[in-house]
């Protein structure tokens, strides 16, 4: 069970949208970083109030899947969020 909440979009983030993939730069770092469709849904649920747990269900539900199948997909773009200081603490 996942029950820390995910945070939110950093600040200073840049976010352009094509096609349904997001694109972010980050001015600080001056990273640009392309997120695919999947990365790009996880992406729009990271609002500071929903766990792994909550965007699993959601996704689950969009996706047809059942939530404990992409637990660990969703778990490891966050960190790749967390990494690239695209999430604010």
């Amino acid at each position: 069970m996942n029950i820390a909440k995910i945070g939110r979009h950093a600040p200073s983030l840049i976010e352009t949208e094509i096609d349904g993939d997001i694109s972010l730069y980050h001015p600080p770092t001056e990273q640009v970083t392309v997120l695919n469709g999947t990365a790009s849904d996880v992406w729009r649920l990271c609002d500071g109030e929903r766990t792994i747990d909550d965007i699993a269900d959601l996704l689950g539900r969009a996706y047809g899947v059942e939530p404990d199948s992409i637990v660990a997909d969703i778990t490891e773009t966050i960190r790749q969020f967390q990494k690239a200081e695209l999430l604010a603490e």
